[in-house]
């Protein structure tokens, strides 16, 4: 019998099952960030970083050059500067950068049939930069109707037997 794709475990639940990356895939809260900023600042290893915030190392990374290149695009600071100072390589910088583009082409380009895509829609255009502001609660939603699946199962699976 195949599962839905609904009732397939993601490779975060096992990820969250170990206390060391426990909060993988889960939104940043407020100050995680800037304790990653400090910490790499104080030139710990993305390891002991992603220890103390218990997400993956590269999670740890991403969010690291998510942060240089928006001071660098901003324009707050060199791309020099901020290589410096979170030590972070020109090469793992510019890996980085060309896998982002090739995503938000590839985003920009899929064509999906929105139940929205009727010219006199009341919805309004979200800029795709502000479309995760509400990502937490929306993630921690699906995380517990998963939740409730899994129950509903067992329930079932126990009438049955």
């Amino acid at each position: 019998m195949q599962q839905s794709r609904y009732n397939k475990r993601s490779n975060f639940d096992e990820l969250r099952k170990n206390e060391m990356t426990s909060r993988a895939g889960f939104g940043w809260e407020d100050g995680e960030e800037e304790r990653l900023l400090t910490m790499r600042v104080e030139k710990k290893t993305y390891e002991d970083i992603a220890a103390e915030l218990k997400r993956t190392i590269r999670s740890i990374q991403t969010r690291l050059y998510q942060h240089v290149c928006k001071k660098v695009e901003s324009q707050e600071s060199t791309e020099e500067e901020m290589l410096l100072k979170y030590d972070v390589s020109q090469e793992d910088l510019c890996e980085f950068k060309k896998k982002r583009d090739e995503h938000q082409t590839k985003m920009l380009n899929r064509k999906r049939n929105s139940r929205y895509s009727r010219s006199d829609s009341s919805r309004p255009y979200i800029p795709y930069e502000s479309r995760n502001v509400n990502y937490d609660i929306r993630n921690e939603l699906n995380v517990l109707r998963q939740e409730v699946r899994e129950l509903r199962q067992e329930l079932r699976e126990l009438r049955d037997s």
